[in-house]
């Protein structure tokens, strides 16, 4: 009976160190970054609220984002994983809209709710802030080439 109990608990532990293997992701590491800061503006005002995306010019590249302060300075970081961003050529991406966006804490309740108020009602598109040219790589014309070292500081002051 002894043997019996020994074998029960040892197959009880042992099934929990399997399941315990596989519970939980984990993270994905992180490559090198490091720290960089955007500065945006726009008619000599800094631009408070804009959304900055580096997108990789090379391929094994790591985008970064951030979103600008009160001064127009964003500090980018890898979206999940670190502050920063990894060393390489990116092109710079700016954009800042107003326009009807639903609540993320709206209940599914309240949102219906809401869309029944107005059933003829459609969505209203987004009113870019900034000029659309700066949407896009190709046509904003915005590129930095991120270092090895520390507190990277890249301007840009946006036209019409």
């Amino acid at each position: 009976m002894k043997i019996v109990a020994r074998l029960f608990v040892f197959s009880v532990i042992a099934t929990g160190l399997v399941w315990g293997q596989g519970c939980g992701t984990p993270k994905p590491e992180a490559p090198p970054t490091y720290p960089v800061s955007i500065k945006i503006s726009y008619r000599d005002q800094p631009v408070e609220g804009a959304n900055v995306t580096l997108i990789p010019q090379e391929q094994s590249g790591r985008g970064a984002s951030g979103v600008t302060d009160a001064g127009g300075v964003a500090r980018v970081g890898l979206p999940g994983l670190a502050d920063g961003a990894v060393p390489g050529k990116y092109w710079v991406t700016v954009a800042k809209a107003e326009g009807t966006q639903s609540d993320p804490n709206l209940s599914a309740e309240e949102f219906y709710k809401q869309q029944s108020a107005k059933p003829n009602a459609s969505p209203e598109s987004p009113k870019h802030l900034l000029p659309v040219k700066y949407l896009s790589a190709q046509s904003g014309g915005l590129e930095c080439t991120v270092q090895e070292q520390q507190n990277q500081v890249f301007e840009f002051d946006l036209t019409d």
